[in-house]
């Protein structure tokens, strides 16, 4: 067994599916087809799910320059 980190997930958003998810082996993902999950339902057909937005953090007040 390994283990690996996916190099197009961003805080859990995949970058190759715009809005979607993170989920390895789903439709337009880089794994999609090409390996085999122990987890028999991780190896089913997929489809994306939107990824919900992360929470934005509070706005702070723009800095001026003295001059």
């Amino acid at each position: 067994m390994s283990s690996w980190s996916c190099p197009h997930d961003l805080n859990g958003v995949c970058q190759l599916v715009q809005g979607a998810a993170c989920d390895p082996g789903m439709r337009g993902c880089v794994l999609h087809g090409k390996v085999r999950f122990a987890s028999e339902e991780k190896n089913q057909p997929r489809k994306p799910v939107k990824a919900t937005p992360p929470a934005k953090p509070a706005k702070t007040p723009k800095r001026r320059m003295p001059f």
